[in-house]
């Protein structure tokens, strides 16, 4: 049951960060801002993809710092605009 609830919360971030990447991308902003979104965003998505890759398992660390993660990232797409 955990591993389909982690399944589905995956699907659902990599989904909308792969929407506000295409979106930071098309918006007229700095060159360095736009690459520190990018960059950050390319993390996070490397994340859960590793995970079912087998690179790392994911741990209790795993499900208390990527959400974080994800707040933080969602706090530096709103200041970009």
């Amino acid at each position: 049951m955990i591993r389909l609830l982690v399944i589905a919360f995956n699907v659902v971030v990599v989904t909308y960060l792969v929407y506000r990447l295409f979106m930071v991308i098309q918006e007229p902003i700095v060159r360095w801002k736009k690459m520190l979104v990018v960059a950050a965003g390319l993390i996070l998505l490397f994340s859960p993809v590793s995970m079912f890759i087998g690179t790392f398992r994911p741990g209790m660390q795993y499900f208390l710092l990527y959400p974080v993660a994800i707040l933080i990232f969602l706090y530096l797409i709103r200041e970009v605009k």
